[in-house]
């Protein structure tokens, strides 16, 4: 599902009624019946307030009021002077609205919400690039004190459609019926905060203007005709070799996870590039696996990164399709030096994860030096490291913050957390569907570096192995949750629900877009 931010959506209004002839009465007056449809079937409300703003926004409600008042509900309108120009659009609709009996409550004071079974809120749209003062801030605040569910129309007023934060206030919506395309900001946080749930109205846009959007929204149907054929003539080898550089004394449940999901999600063969002193732990736990064990390093906590590459040239089989450097590698300074000789040494897509990440945020110059196609994994801490900001401004700014880090590291950066946002050097972005708060356990990301890895090996591209492999991950959690509970996740789970979660969407081949997401 392709995503618009407010620049983009302003552009698709403009070329819709200028280049197509589709008027912006055309485009409001579908968006206000669908969103009538909406209310009507979510809601079936007795008594309506309308909190209408003078721009298009409140134009969108008017309709809605009309619809209301034709189909005999009962509803009120208040007007808030949100600019001081008013849109043609709401003049001509409200002018309607007033004709058909819609009564305008003139005195917010004189207004009792709990008269009231739903509010629509069409105060501020996808235009508002300042804070909220005066009068509309209280409005909110008393607003978001009620009780009474309130409907938002296009985006709750006061947040950001870009990145989910908010104008000084905003409102708090129990749902908001947005149009054309999702809003990048209603779907990652902070802006999932403030609405429960978000409806997608289409519009009469014409697809050509949605062919250079850039933000998707990953879902089942993202991965409709996606996957290749596993054909019966295949060999261990078809389906790549994922290496795993990692692991140390007190960590070798880190590289065995990654491992494991590797092999779950489809791998041929999996190496383990390990510290002498956890081989045989490693033999012993998964012995369908290669280990190939570097010598110990002086205190015998990691592996020796003086001797990592000749044991490395000496030791390997057979070059991997993907690497993974990172899950229990340990800390130690000098181990960014196992990172410099693997980017030398191999040509194959090179995933950062973990330790890795945390070696490399002092130094992240090493990464230019190198023509390997690199995937960094950072949960929001160690993306701080990479970005040089607070762990609190990431989370604020999550798609600036990956967008950003691609760019400079030219890498595929997948920012965890809730709706784990992905980003490409191009500037793309995908924002994940899937996952749970109960995946918040250890070893969650040592998983998910070994299944974006295993579809590497088999032969999808960098990005498309990523965004597949984040669905996969979140999804196969989601299938523990519906079973059992949000509670006490643990990874092993997640990688026992894999090939099951893999199977049914490759058979998955007809699903539709959603046209309702749940921000839970």
């Amino acid at each position: 599902m392709k995503l618009a931010n407010s620049k983009q959506i302003k552009e698709i209004d403009r070329l819709s009624s200028h280049k197509y002839g589709i008027s912006s009465q055309i485009r409001m007056e579908v968006a206000g019946l669908r969103s009538y449809e909406i209310i009507n079937q979510e809601y079936a409300p007795k008594n309506t307030l309308l909190i209408i703003g003078t721009g298009n926004n409140g134009g969108d409600g008017l309709v809605i009021a009309r619809y209301l008042k034709l189909n005999n509900h009962k509803c009120s309108i208040f007007i808030v002077n949100t600019s001081k120009i008013k849109s043609k659009d709401f003049i001509d609709n409200l002018s309607i609205a007033k004709k058909l009996g819609v009564e305008v409550v003139k005195n917010w004071k004189d207004i009792k919400l709990k008269r009231y079974d739903l509010i629509v809120d069409s105060i501020f749209g996808v235009g508002l690039s300042r804070p909220i003062e005066g009068v509309i801030k209280k409005i909110i605040s008393r607003l978001n004190k009620s009780e009474t569910p309130i409907c938002s129309i296009d985006i709750p007023s006061g947040l950001n459609p870009d990145n989910g934060q908010i104008f000084s206030t905003c409102i708090v919506s129990d749902s908001t019926i947005t149009y054309d395309f999702a809003k990048p900001g209603l779907l990652t946080d902070p802006g999932t905060k403030f609405s429960r749930k978000v409806f997608i109205v289409k519009l009469p846009t014409p697809d050509i203007l949605a062919k250079d959007l850039d933000n998707h929204f990953v879902e089942e149907s993202y991965f409709t005709n996606f996957f290749k054929t596993r054909e019966n003539s295949s060999n261990k080898g078809t389906f790549g070799h994922v290496m795993i550089i990692g692991g140390s004394k007190n960590m070798s449940g880190a590289v065995a996870l990654s491992a494991l999901a590797a092999y779950k999600s489809g791998s041929g063969l999996v190496t383990l590039c390990v510290p002498r002193s956890i081989s045989n732990t490693l033999k012993n736990k998964l012995p369908e696996a290669i280990i190939l064990d570097i010598p110990n390093s002086l205190d015998a906590q990691t592996m020796d990164e003086n001797k990592f590459l000749r044991s490395l040239k000496d030791n390997i089989r057979k070059k991997p399709s993907s690497v993974v450097i990172g899950p229990g590698l340990g800390n130690r300074k000098g181990l960014l030096k196992v990172i410099e000789d693997s980017l030398s040494f191999f040509d194959c897509p090179i995933i950062i994860d973990a330790d890795g990440l945390n070696l490399i945020s002092k130094n992240l110059d090493i990464i230019g030096k190198y023509k390997n196609r690199i995937i960094i994994t950072p949960h929001p801490g160690e993306m701080s490291k990479l970005s040089k900001k607070s762990t609190r401004f990431v989370q604020e700014n999550r798609i600036k913050t990956a967008i950003r880090i691609s760019l400079e590291m030219k890498c595929i950066s997948i920012l965890k957390g809730y709706r784990t946002v992905t980003s490409n050097p191009l500037g793309e972005v995908y924002i994940n569907s899937s996952g749970n708060v109960g995946m918040a356990t250890g070893g969650m990301g040592d998983a998910l570096t070994g299944i974006i890895a295993s579809f590497i090996g088999q032969g999808y591209s960098t990005i498309d192995s990523s965004i597949l492999g984040v669905f996969v991950h979140g999804k196969a959690g989601d299938r523990i949750a519906n079973k059992n509970s949000k509670r006490g996740i643990l990874a092993t789970q997640v990688i026992k629900e894999l090939p099951k979660i893999i199977s049914s969407l490759e058979k998955n081949n007809t699903v539709p877009e959603l046209t309702k997401i749940y921000n839970e």
